[in-house]
């Protein structure tokens, strides 16, 4: 794929679409980095935003919202404006999730996103991630490491978490290089980790007292309305953490070294990564 061509990062300003972007434009691509408050806005829900950001797009990196959207009407405009490659990210075994919720593709941004991709005439390949490093670092669970102690409703539970980075390096070839049509990967880090463990990992790494406690959830479901987050996310990561107690997304995958040749980082030496840059510096 030549690096005349524009390819299109959605979601730029998160944890992959940032790191991608940086990657993409200093190996020498053209990269148009869209969201709702880019100077070239893109709204998944907003038809009127999608024409001007696919102009001239080649290839197309899609990072849907949570939410329902309308992914068949997204990629048949993409389609019409004549991208080549599409590359959707979504979950580990976002079937299984959606399942254990009771609903379908429809329901779900990421697996609507990878199901529209994939009934699409246009080369495709889908991304399938278990849940990020960075979740500790960047992510909800943040506040929580930088107070000291981290609730979960899990308990022996393992997760084979994987660093945002390398998603963003398999991202970045998928989408430049030829080989990867049609394919599904899954992509872990290189072992899986009990929450205990990973919570131990990084306060060695930031070189104070971090604890894990494991709640019911019920508790968990009851401080999150406590919060006042939506109704819909409760339940949603309700059924996630059960389908994470079941074991169903707790092996790790091989999608990584499949694309890239090697193996994927080390939640330990993540940690220290993340702890040099000052991932938990208050």
């Amino acid at each position: 794929m030549s690096n005349e061509n524009i390819i299109l990062v959605t979601g730029a300003t998160g944890k992959v679409g940032r790191r991608l972007t940086a990657r993409l434009r200093e190996a020498g691509h053209t990269v148009r980095a869209v969201s709702r408050s880019t100077e070239i806005r893109f709204d998944w829900h907003d038809d009127s935003t999608w024409a001007a950001a696919l102009e001239g797009v080649s290839a197309a990196y899609l990072i849907p919202p949570d939410e329902p959207f309308p992914a068949a009407a997204v990629v048949a405009a993409a389609e019409r404006a004549g991208v080549r490659r599409l590359v959707s990210q979504s979950g580990r075994r976002i079937h299984v999730v959606a399942e254990a919720a009771g609903v379908g593709p429809e329901a779900v941004g990421m697996y609507a996103s990878q199901e529209a991709v994939k009934a699409s005439g246009i080369e495709w390949t889908v991304l399938q991630a278990n849940n990020f490093n960075q979740n500790f670092s960047e992510g909800d669970m943040l506040g929580a490491i930088l107070e000291g102690e981290l609730f979960l409703p899990v308990e022996d539970t393992v997760e084979p978490f994987i660093d945002v980075d390398d998603i963003a390096e398999v991202a970045a070839t998928v989408l430049t290089e030829d080989g990867h049509h049609g394919r599904t990967y899954e992509l872990s880090g290189p072992e899986s980790l009990a929450f205990p463990a990973a919570v131990d990992a990084i306060a060695q790494a930031a070189g104070r007292p971090i604890a894990f406690q494991a709640v019911s959830p019920e508790d968990y479901a009851a401080a999150l309305r406590a919060e006042n987050l939506p109704e819909d996310l409760v339940f949603f990561l309700d059924v996630m953490y059960r389908v994470m107690r079941e074991g169903r997304i707790g092996d790790v995958a091989d999608g990584v070294e499949q694309v890239l040749g090697r193996k994927p980082t080390a939640f330990a030496d993540w940690a220290k990564r993340a702890a040099a840059e000052g991932a938990w510096t208050k």
